[in-house]
C-alpha cells in the first residue's frame, strides 16, 4: 500500500497552514479590540491576499496588546486592602478595639465615611 505523495503533502503542510490563516484571521477580526477598523481591514486584507505569508507576517509583527485593566497596581492596593481588613479582624476579635471602631475603620480602609443612615 502507497502513501500518495500529494495526499501526504496536503495533510502535513498545508491543513496546518490553513489552520494558521483561520486564526490569525480570527484574531484580528474578533480578539483584537485595540486595533481601529482601518487596521482591522489592513492586516485582514494582507492575510487574506497573502494567506500564508500574511499569517507569518503578522505573527512576527503584530502590534503589541495593551495593558490589561487589572495590572498589578490594582491587584497591590487590593492586596493592601486585605491585609489591613485581616489586622483589623484580629484586633476586634483579640477585644483590642471595640465593635464601633472595628466599623470605623472597616469603612475607612475603603475611604468611606460610614453606613449611611
Amino acid at each position: 500500500m502507497t502513501v500518495d505523495t500529494t495526499f501526504l503533502l496536503t495533510a502535513l503542510v498545508l491543513v496546518p497552514l490553513a489552520i494558521l490563516w483561520i486564526v490569525a484571521l480570527f484574531h484580528i477580526l474578533v480578539r483584537r479590540s485595540d486595533l481601529s477598523l482601518g487596521r482591522k481591514a489592513i492586516w485582514s486584507g494582507f492575510v487574506i491576499l497573502v494567506p500564508y505569508v500574511g499569517v507569518f507576517f503578522y505573527a512576527a509583527l503584530r502590534p503589541p496588546r495593551p495593558p490589561t485593566p487589572t495590572g498589578g497596581e490594582d491587584q497591590t492596593a487590593a492586596g493592601e486592602a486585605i491585609e489591613q481588613l485581616s489586622r483589623l479582624a484580629t484586633a476586634h476579635d483579640g477585644g483590642s478595639i471595640t465593635d464601633e471602631e472595628f466599623s470605623h475603620h472597616k469603612y475607612a480602609v475603603f475611604g468611606l465615611t460610614g453606613p449611611t443612615d
